[in-house]
C-alpha cells in the first residue's frame, strides 16, 4: 500500500474516532441512598456503588472472569511455596498525598480477615500469614489454593488509609450537603490513572435529573441503556432474643408484611432464606388477621432496631407505624456500629437486609447469613450445621447440598430466629451519551474509563 493511500485512511478514520472518544472533564450524577458516614459499608446495591468509589479493591472481577488490578504491579502466586507475592505500584498516595505503601496493604487486609464478614472467614482460613517488606506483601497460606486471587475480588477488601481524610479510590468527598446531595472530585493520586472525570454529583433524590440510577428492571427509556446488575437484596426480621412470643413474633411479620402493601409494594415477597426459585423448599409463615395482629401488638412495647443501609424505608416506615397506633419505635443503627450496639444495648427486634450475586452457588449464601447474620448469637446447633453443609459442598453432591440447604432454613424460622420477609432486583440504567461502561462481576459500574464522549 502506498503512503499516500495509508495517510489516506488514517484522515478518514480520525473523525470516526474522535467521536467516540471520551474526553477530559464533566460531572456525571449518581442517584444513590444517602449512606449513613464514609466508613465502608456495602450492606445493600446504593451503599456497594457508593464505596466503590471512594475506596479502592485490592483486585476486581470482571463479568466474563478477568481480574485487574489497579494498585499491584505484578501479583505472582507461588505453588510450592503456598506464598502470593504482590508488589505494589512506585509512588502511589491516597487522596490526601500521604503515601500508598506495602504496609497500608497489609493493615487493610487484616482489617478485612478481621471482620464479621463471610468472604473474610473463608479467607481467613486459608491465609496463614500476611509479612511484608519495602513494597512487597507476601501472603502465607496454610494449603495450596490456585484460586486465591478469585477470594482477593470481594468488594470489601479495600485499601484503607490511616486517618479518615484518606481515600484510595477513584473518587473523594468534596461536600456534603445532608438529604440532598454529595459532591466527590478525582483523586490526583488514583493509582489507576486520572478519572476522565472531574467529579460526581451523589445524589439522593430525584433533582437533578441522574445520569445513573438503580431501579426495577424493564423500565423502557430511550435515553438510558439498561444493565443487569446480577444481583438481588433480600430483606429479614430478626429476633434476637429467646422471650419473644410466638404469636408476637407472627403479629410483627404480619404487620411489616401489610407496611409493603400500603407503600405500593415495592418488594415482592420471600418465602426462602435465598430466592423462591433457587430453594429446595418454600418457606410459608402464616399471617394474622388485621384484628388479631393489634390485639396482639397493642399493649407491646416494641423497638424495631433498623440497619441504616435500609434508610431509604425510614420516612414511610415511621409514618406507616405512626398510623397504626402502635407503640412502635424505630431506631436505625449504622451496620458498621451495630455489633458494638449489640453489647452495650439489648436488642430483640431488628430489620436486616443482605445483597447477593445471583450466581453464587445457594450454599454459599446459606453461609453467608450463618456467618453474618448470626450477631454471635448461633449456638452450637448452627454451628454444627454449617459444617455439615462444608461436609456436603465438599462432597459435591447437588442432592446432599440441597438436603442440607432445607435442613437449615427450615431450623432457623422453625426456631423463630430469622423471618425471611421481602426480595428486590436491580437494574443499573445508564445515560447514553456517557460511554465504555462496564459492570463488575459484583454488579458495580466501573467508573474508570467512563467519559463523555464528543458530539
Amino acid at each position: 500500500m502506498s503512503k499516500g493511500k495509508r495517510l489516506w485512511l488514517l484522515l478518514m478514520a480520525l473523525p470516526l474516532a474522535s467521536a467516540i472518544k471520551p474526553y477530559y472533564g464533566g460531572e456525571i450524577t449518581i442517584r444513590l441512598n444517602e449512606p449513613a458516614s464514609f466508613q465502608l459499608n456495602t450492606a445493600n446495591y446504593s451503599n456497594l456503588i457508593f464505596y466503590s468509589l471512594i475506596y479502592e479493591n485490592f483486585f476486581y472481577l470482571k463479568k466474563d472472569g478477568q481480574i485487574f488490578s489497579n494498585v499491584f504491579a505484578e501479583y505472582r502466586y507461588d505453588s510450592g511455596r503456598r506464598t502470593l507475592f504482590l508488589t505494589v505500584k512506585d509512588n502511589l498516595s491516597f487522596s490526601n498525598g500521604k503515601p500508598l505503601t506495602a504496609k497500608n496493604i497489609r493493615v487493610s487486609l487484616n482489617v478485612f480477615l478481621g471482620s464479621d464478614l463471610y468472604a473474610a472467614s473463608r479467607l481467613s482460613k486459608t491465609v496463614k500469614s500476611v509479612r511484608f517488606s519495602e513494597n512487597r506483601v507476601e501472603v502465607e497460606l496454610r494449603d495450596d489454593a490456585p484460586r486465591i486471587l478469585d477470594m482477593l475480588t470481594a468488594p470489601e477488601l479495600v485499601v484503607l488509609g490511616e486517618d479518615e481524610q484518606s481515600f484510595s479510590g477513584m473518587f473523594f468527598p468534596q461536600h456534603w450537603e445532608k438529604n440532598r446531595h454529595l459532591i466527590l472530585k478525582a483523586n490526583p493520586f488514583y493509582p489507576g490513572g486520572r478519572s476522565y472525570l472531574d467529579s460526581v454529583k451523589v445524589a439522593f433524590s430525584g433533582s437533578p435529573a441522574p445520569d445513573l440510577f438503580l431501579s426495577g428492571p424493564g423500565q423502557r427509556n430511550d435515553l438510558f441503556l439498561e444493565f443487569d446488575s446480577g444481583i438481588y437484596q433480600n430483606i429479614y426480621l430478626c429476633f434476637l432474643q429467646g422471650d419473644i412470643g410466638q404469636n408476637t413474633k407472627v403479629a410483627l411479620y404480619t404487620l411489616l408484611k401489610r407496611f409493603n402493601e400500603a407503600t405500593g409494594s415495592r418488594y415482592r415477597e420471600l418465602h426462602t432464606l435465598t430466592a423462591d426459585e433457587e430453594s429446595p423448599i418454600s418457606i410459608r409463615i402464616k399471617t394474622f388477621s388485621q384484628q388479631k395482629t393489634m390485639s396482639i401488638l397493642r399493649h407491646s412495647d416494641i423497638k424495631l432496631h433498623v440497619l441504616a443501609s435500609l434508610s431509604s424505608l425510614q420516612q414511610d416506615l415511621e409514618a406507616f407505624l405512626r398510623e397504626s397506633n402502635l407503640k412502635i419505635e424505630t431506631l436505625f443503627i449504622d451496620n458498621s456500629q451495630f455489633a458494638t450496639f449489640l453489647d452495650s444495648a439489648e436488642i430483640h427486634y431488628v430489620l436486616i437486609d443482605k445483597i447477593f450475586q445471583k450466581k453464587i452457588p445457594a450454599d454459599e449464601k446459606i453461609s453467608r447469613i450463618l456467618k453474618e447474620s448470626s450477631f454471635n448469637l448461633f449456638n452450637a446447633k448452627y454451628l454444627r450445621m454449617l459444617g455439615e453443609l462444608d461436609e456436603a459442598r465438599s462432597s459435591r453432591s447437588p442432592e446432599l447440598i440441597m438436603e442440607q440447604i432445607a435442613r437449615i432454613s427450615e431450623a432457623i424460622v422453625g426456631d423463630g430466629f430469622i423471618f425471611p420477609l421481602f426480595q428486590k432486583t436491580y437494574s443499573l440504567y445508564v445515560r447514553r451519551s456517557w460511554s465504555d461502561l462496564e459492570i463488575d462481576y459484583y454488579g458495580r459500574p466501573l467508573l474508570h474509563k467512563v467519559g463523555k464522549a464528543h458530539d
